[in-house]
């Protein structure tokens, strides 16, 4: 079942809307700003139901959704390229430097998170796909460029699939920035939270949080989450990558990874997320190489749903992506596609109950 309702007006003027993806077992919240998703309400061990997604209640709360990206369709470059610089068959083009000299999430205003997205809704499959189009030179890249985000449940998985063509040669690297929190939307810290990495390794950063280029084994580090631990066990010591990032915010290496899959490839087990009170949980498959895990170090008493407030590390994003850095990175898997290779992500959702 979808049903769809009015989300509020923009300061431009536009309006949005929410869809309701629901099929009995879970619930999903979706907007047509910015392909965004606005709310899971899964059930816990017990039958009970909570949102676990951090959000707001209106469209205008999420316009231009800065600094926090909440639930948001981040591209056509999502986390950070060094000094913005995109080289692309032998010319550099440039994003707006807009972390320092780096960029973050292409255009922080602007990016796609910020549109409006056509919807088309598919009663039958309980599923909606979006799509938005922006012109050649946008953002700093070249490319007549079109992205589809499709949202669909089947029982108790959430699936989004996303496609962007162009018809020149260009860089992609979308992601969706969604925050959870497995115990409920501002019900505090997750630190008591279990989390199960596919990661043999991750990517240590520099200063300014860009990836230095090493491929860093987990294991012996804080970074070794192949068996499920608390997020809250190593978070506080005093390794220097997460005193640089003041907490988690490194984009591991998930295994199994296949190169030039022409429909993107199959969805890899990635993460298993786990509030061992409620006993709810969550598994996140991806046919992408990276998965950003952000433990939300700055978020900083923001007012959220409700009456909810939101505060450092209570909750965490899970990114699934190409590389940070890949452009400053030929070593990593490359994410630069033309006309006759589209790009293709396929990212699965999985909610259970122990």
């Amino acid at each position: 079942m979808i049903e769809s309702q009015p989300f509020g007006t923009l300061p431009t003027g536009d309006s949005a809307t929410l869809y309701l993806l629901s099929n009995g077992q879970i619930t999903v919240r979706v907007t047509d700003l910015g392909a965004t998703i606005v709310g899971i309400d899964a059930p816990g061990s017990q039958g009970e139901l909570a949102d676990i997604v951090l959000g707001y209640d209106d469209a205008a709360a999420y316009y231009p959704n800065t600094p926090y990206f909440f639930g948001a369709t981040v591209g056509p470059s999502a986390n950070r390229v060094f000094r913005g610089e995109v080289p692309i068959d032998g010319t550099v083009y440039c994003l707006p430097r807009n972390e320092g000299s780096n960029n973050l999430h292409t255009d922080h205003t602007r990016g796609l998170h910020a549109l409006i997205w056509d919807a088309d809704v598919n009663e039958d499959a309980c599923a909606i796909t979006f799509t938005c189009a922006v012109d050649d030179g946008a953002y700093g890249l070249p490319g007549n460029r079109t992205f589809t985000v499709r949202y669909a449940l089947d029982g108790m998985r959430l699936l989004a699939d996303y496609t962007a063509t162009t018809d020149t040669a260009t860089f992609f690297n979308l992601t969706n920035h969604t925050y959870f929190n497995m115990s409920g939307e501002g019900t505090g810290s997750v630190h008591g939270q279990q989390l199960q990495i596919a990661a043999e390794r991750y990517l240590p950063i520099d200063a300014t949080s860009i990836p230095t280029g090493e491929l860093r084994p987990v294991e012996g580090t804080p970074f070794d989450f192949r068996a499920p631990k608390l997020i809250g066990k190593d978070i506080a010591g005093s390794d220097e990558q997460l005193a640089l990032a003041h907490g988690y915010d490194h984009c591991f290496c998930i295994d199994g990874y296949t190169a030039n899959a022409a429909d993107g490839g199959s969805a890899r087990f990635a993460v298993r997320a786990l509030d061992p009170v409620s006993g709810r949980g969550m598994e996140v498959w991806t046919s992408l190489p990276g998965m950003q895990l952000y433990t939300g170090n700055f978020l900083d008493e923001d007012h959220g749903k409700g009456d909810s407030t939101y505060r450092v590390q209570e909750g965490f994003a899970l990114e699934p992506q190409f590389y940070p850095a890949t452009p400053s990175h030929p070593s990593f898997p490359q994410a630069i596609f033309d006309e006759a290779h589209p790009y293709r992500a396929h990212n699965v959702y999985r909610f259970f109950t122990v």
